[in-house]
């Protein structure tokens, strides 16, 4: 690790000191959240890897490929990516991660408008889909082949599902039960 690098790290640890969407990963990894209140689904992760000769002749690598951004489609990855790698030209043969990370927040809404998120509404759709079975088709099938002792624990354990619709004999009595007990009376 060279001075500059060095020099760099302190900047960087001063700076983000108290901000908990900087994360330090490795000597020269860093990431930065940028989080998105109103829309989850806007935020992402941006990774900076120094390579050995940084910053004099090479420049800072940066990629989205984090976990964090498994929301995102990866041509709206690359739009990002070449958003910020069109400044590299200004900021070339001297310490970029500051930079980087500050022309991604004074931009930030340029670069929430890139993710569109259709993957994602895709997937929610299909879920609420799902969801979308009626309450009488999750009883029926919850409580199918059940003995009157077991649909009586079910509905123990777990409440009546469907309040309107209770199946015939919810709530009669043990006939053989009752007898049993009143045959000696």
């Amino acid at each position: 690790m060279n001075d500059d690098q060095q020099d760099e790290i302190e900047v960087l640890e001063s700076i983000y000191e108290d901000d908990h969407n900087f994360i330090k990963t490795a000597d020269t990894v860093y990431c930065y959240k940028f989080i998105c209140e109103e829309n989850e689904y806007k935020s992402f992760m941006l990774q900076v890897t120094w390579p050995k000769d940084y910053p004099e002749s090479e420049s800072a690598i940066v990629d989205l490929n984090s976990f964090f951004n498994s929301h995102i489609k990866d041509d709206e990855k690359e739009v990002i990516l070449n958003m910020i790698r069109s400044q590299y030209d200004d900021w070339a043969g001297m310490a970029m991660t500051f930079n980087i990370i500050n022309h991604v927040l004074d931009n930030v809404d340029e670069f929430r408008d890139v993710i569109k998120n259709q993957n994602v509404v895709e997937r929610e759709e299909k879920e609420v889909v799902k969801l979308e079975k009626t309450k009488k088709e999750v009883h029926l099938e919850s409580t199918k082949g059940l003995t009157k002792g077991q649909k009586r624990r079910f509905y123990d354990k777990y409440g009546n599902i469907d309040a309107d619709e209770k199946p015939r004999g919810w709530n009669w009595v043990d006939v053989i039960k009752h007898l049993h007990k009143t045959k000696d009376v």
